[in-house]
């Protein structure tokens, strides 16, 4: 019954399935949507993944519509353009992949119709034109379900497996440990620079490690920003709202539900029997229902009972929320059958139960519960919409010709001179330099986010020294955020720089190597002060702070129970150390042992528990045991599985344009 939904619903329905069939079948999602480069480029191909092609327009508009999405769902630091790109090839990889086993037309239709609600739902899209579109989604689902089964179907997991794994998270240990931070032996003074009796120090390991300072190709510009808000004045936007009220004027709305007796199998075109039969029995069913009611049972509760619509679950409800309304379903004019839709917004008032109506789909008693007129929105709450509607049509096209008429009397006087004349004097237009800076810099020197600018940078590396030029740059690609007339006064290749110019990096760099060294260095020659059979808590008596050290005194501390996690080295209120993990299950209670290096410090460590597994517990635990097999099995086979694809997608012929590589 696709009629009884709201429009906007529908269309993101039918977008929804779209969405799936770009993945798995070269049927393009954003073909007709608007933004993009608007230079002829859109339809080159820029990703090829077997049988799949996407299109340049396409690919930048799932990029943009995914980075606004990022955008909404957090705060901080925009989304990166580039992970977003890199995240989108990876799913169209995946989607392609999956979607590639040989499901028939036969099985497409057996699936949907061994299953009442996927029938309606295909009933649905069949109403709105999209039938073969909600097909390309169950055979895509079909194939990534067959190659999961096919290729996960064979693993299984063995008691040895399953007692093993036990055996690793049952068994704990705890230590005490005396830490020795790398970042208590930092110095300001124990690198020496050139000046120095020890000058050489620096440069030296500068000259061993070229390739950990090399930089990548750097542009320095001169430029002008003509940003589209400047064109707009708070006239503008008053005009608008005036000019056009009605777009701002909520419309008219009601609040119904219904209970439906529906014609037989759902036909629309009934025979007169039939429609006799089925009136017959909605006069019997108007009668129970008003009888129902005088007795004190709601509308809502008599439509889940006696309701043949898909509503009647929901009580009848119809439509979808609004904001600006109370709580619950509302639906407009034109989104409902021209009978249903008179007696709701014509005939009834709110509070009444109609007659029988009837309709293609049958008979419906109706209740009104709620009845809006249209109201004209304030200023103040459309201000900000209207602001941005007027900045992307007259203030964008303004900016434009601004920028272009800039660049003409830039090549022909100079920045300064330019935007002196009396044509942009209201502009305030100013005249900019960014320095060198690279390509993958996140802000752009004196300008701002390389994710506001969106493909600024690109644009500007790829202009030769000299040029000038005019550059659109957009947000998400889709709105233009501004124009830029732009100069390159200089790039710099991907080189190693000289010592000179990474100088102070190189000493923080050394300062952190020695300062890792010497946290060694100490914790080294306080266990080599310990006696046989001395206990952690009298070795740390022995530890002085050397006059030459910035470090400070050193005390015991312990951590928490620990098993030995797969695939980490985490220790609980002590911090990360393969070595300490590894050792721990390696000492007996008592045992004294180290230097160990950790991500962020050196330790001794004594044993001072260890919890040995409970064999018997788990034997005579099926539960337990029940669901340890369950975990491996579901591991081991999201294993094979991520293994078969890696190998699949070493096979797959794949394509990637340079500019998203």
């Amino acid at each position: 019954m696709i009629i009884f939904l709201r429009e906007k619903f529908i269309a993101q329905i039918f977008m929804w399935v779209i969405a799936i069939v770009f993945v798995i079948g070269s049927i393009m999602l954003y073909s007709g949507s608007s933004g993009g480069r608007g230079d002829g480029t859109e339809a080159e191909v820029v990703l090829k993944i077997d049988a799949l092609e996407v299109t340049r327009g396409d690919f930048e508009r799932m990029v943009s519509d995914q980075m606004r999405s990022q955008q909404n769902q957090r705060f901080g630091a925009p989304p990166d353009q580039k992970q977003t790109e890199k995240d989108i090839i990876d799913f169209l990889i995946k989607r392609a992949i999956e979607g590639s086993a040989n499901i028939s037309n036969a099985e497409v239709e057996r699936y949907i119709r061994s299953d009442a609600t996927r029938v309606q739902q295909y009933n649905q899209y069949e109403g709105f034109g999209a039938a073969e579109l909600y097909k390309q989604s169950v055979r895509y689902q079909l194939s990534s379900t067959a190659l999961r089964d096919n290729v996960q179907n064979l693993e299984l997991v063995t008691d040895t497996e399953a007692e093993q794994d036990y055996r690793l998270e049952a068994d704990k240990a705890k230590v005490k440990y005396i830490e020795f931070r790398h970042s208590d032996y930092v110095s300001t003074d124990n690198v020496t620079d050139e000046e120095d009796e020890e000058g050489e120090e620096a440069e030296t390991y500068f000259q061993e490690n070229k390739d950990d300072y090399k930089t990548e190709e750097q542009v320095n510009v001169k430029f002008i920003n003509i940003n589209p808000e400047d064109f707009v004045t708070q006239s503008d936007i008053e005009a608008y709202y005036t000019e056009n009220q009605a777009e701002f004027t909520t419309p008219e709305v009601v609040k119904a539900r219904h209970i439906l007796k529906q014609f037989p199998e759902g036909t629309r075109n009934p025979t007169d029997e039939q429609r006799t039969e089925t009136k017959a029995a909605a006069e019997k069913l108007l009668k129970t229902v008003k009888d129902e009611l005088a007795a004190g049972t709601s509308f809502a509760d008599l439509a889940k009972t006696h309701s043949d619509g898909p509503s009647g679950a929901d009580g009848g409800a119809l439509g979808s929320s609004i904001p600006e309304l109370p709580p619950g379903k509302y639906f407009g004019r034109g989104q409902m059958v021209k009978p249903f839709e008179e007696a709701c917004f014509d005939i009834l008032e709110p509070g009444e139960i109609s007659d029988l109506v009837e309709t293609v789909f049958g008979y419906h008693i109706i209740q009104l519960e709620e009845k809006h007129s249209p109201v004209l929105k304030s200023f103040p709450e459309v201000e900000s919409e209207i602001r941005d509607k007027v900045v992307k049509s007259s203030g964008v096209d303004n900016a434009k010709r601004t920028a272009e008429d800039l660049l003409f009397d830039i090549e022909v006087e100079d920045y300064e001179t330019a935007i002196g004349l009396d044509r942009y004097k209201e502009l305030s237009l100013a005249v900019g330099e960014t320095d060198f800076f690279s390509k993958d810099e996140t802000n752009i020197p004196n300008i701002g986010s390389s994710w506001t600018y969106g493909g600024l940078i690109q644009e500007l590396f790829d202009m030769e020294v000299g040029v000038t030029d005019t550059i659109e740059t957009k947000r998400f690609g889709r709105d233009v955020t501004a124009y830029f007339v732009a100069t390159v006064l200089g790039k710099k290749p991907a080189a190693i720089p000289e010592f000179d110019d990474v100088k102070e990096q190189v000493i923080n760099d050394l300062r952190e190597k020695k300062a890792k060294e010497s946290a060694f260095a100490d914790a080294q020659n306080l266990f080599n002060q310990r006696a046989d059979s001395e206990s952690l808590d009298d070795l740390i008596k022995k530890y002085k702070v050397s006059e030459e050290e910035t470090a400070v005194q050193k005390s015991v501390q312990e951590s928490s129970l620990f098993n030995r996690t797969v695939g980490s080295s985490y220790i609980s209120n002590m911090g990360n150390s393969k070595e300490v993990m590894f050792a721990a299950f390696n000492m007996s209670v008592g045992d004294v042992r180290g230097p160990f290096k950790g991500d962020s410090s050196v330790y001794i460590v004594e044993l001072v528990e260890r919890v040995e597994p409970d064999l018997e517990l788990y034997q005579t635990d099926p539960a337990q045991k029940a669901q340890r097999f369950q975990t491996l099995l579901q591991d081991k086979k999201q294993s094979a599985y991520d293994n078969w694809f890696a190998a699949r997608k070493k096979v797959a012929n794949i394509w990637i344009h340079e500019d998203y590589r």
